[in-house]
């Protein structure tokens, strides 16, 4: 037997034993238990939005969008519903209509394009972002390149106005008109409000510096994940069962609780990449079965503390800038 059949076994006896656990169902209670809270939040930006410091409302709005970030995702994976229709119906509005992107062009990046072919240099477009920065290629900037060890944490902090760019490209190119009709709802939740709340420079500053908290937030969430985990060639990347894949190329950050909260569980990433649609409320649960599987059965499983992931993806950078 080779060794993607042997772990296609391993996987499904893997797939047995959490579906065995009631781990795969899907959890609408948790999500309706959140829309409650965030309908709720959003009508207190609207009551107090002009009686706050503009400081408290730049952390108010921070917080209320990073969590609205991890929603979304789950929403895209079809965690919370069993009708695939419904979780998309509300990613299109958390989406498009709260965070400002298309709903459907993250599903392809995200869903397909990560997922599937996780760490594959050609087909993961998130190792590809802003020409190359999680790859060691060069970038077509020499000073970048050379540089790349410390530019690297400063790029990423910008990398969601990247993000909205492209969003916005996929929607005119594919004439979402749905999609960008939700998306004009968006600026009459923050910048309007914000624009008539406050002066024009402060409002703009308060934009720039919400943008970047949240996106320094979700990287570091998100960086941690995968870089310095083995980078698949693009022709090779069909060859690996799905569990081999996901195991080779993922890195879990062993749990405190604030990491769980900060990283909003998707620290238990190699978890979420084999079982992408269970739902965080189900993740530690999961997490201990499949890190015992793993170990019981010699597979892969790289769990590490967050300071020794900062370390790892330093070193791998400071590698990947001598490779010319």
């Amino acid at each position: 037997m080779n060794d993607k059949k042997i772990y296609d076994t391993h996987f499904s006896e893997l797939r047995k034993i959490v579906a065995n656990s009631w781990l795969l169902k899907p959890t609408p209670l948790y999500w309706i238990k959140n829309l409650i809270i965030f309908i709720w939040l959003y009508f207190l930006w609207l009551l107090f939005v002009d009686k706050l410091n503009i400081f408290l409302v730049i952390i108010y709005y921070y917080i209320l969008t990073v969590e609205l970030w991890f929603i979304s995702h789950d929403l895209i994976h079809n965690q919370y519903f069993k009708n695939n229709k419904i979780n998309s119906f509300f990613s299109l509005i958390t989406w498009n209509m709260l965070i400002w992107l298309s709903a459907s062009w993250w599903r392809k990046k995200h869903n397909v394009e990560h997922h599937t072919f996780t760490n594959s240099d050609i087909h993961d477009t998130d190792i590809r972002d802003y020409d190359e920065i999680f790859t060691k290629n060069e970038w077509k900037s020499k000073f970048f390149d050379k540089h790349k060890v410390y530019l690297f944490w400063i790029v990423i902090s910008v990398l969601y106005f990247n993000l909205i760019f492209l969003s916005y490209k996929h929607i005119i190119k594919n004439k979402l008109y749905l999609e960008l009709l939700l998306s004009l709802v968006y600026f009459a939740i923050l910048p309007l409000i914000l624009f008539l709340s406050y002066w024009v420079v402060i409002t703009i500053l308060s934009l720039l510096a919400i943008y970047v908290l949240v996106w320094v937030h979700l990287a570091f969430s998100f960086m941690v994940n995968h870089i310095w985990m083995e980078i698949i060639d693009w022709n090779e990347v069909t060859k690996y069962s799905w569990f081999d894949l996901q195991t080779r190329t993922s890195r879990n950050v062993k749990w405190w609780l604030i990491i769980n909260h900060i990283f909003w569980w998707l620290n238990k990433q190699v978890e979420h990449h084999i079982f992408p649609s269970v739902s965080r409320w189900n993740i530690l649960k999961l997490s201990k079965i499949v890190k015992e599987y793993c170990h019981d059965n010699n597979i892969k499983y790289h769990d590490v503390s967050f300071f020794d992931s900062l370390k790892e993806i330093y070193n791998t950078l400071k590698t990947w800038e001598t490779i010319k």
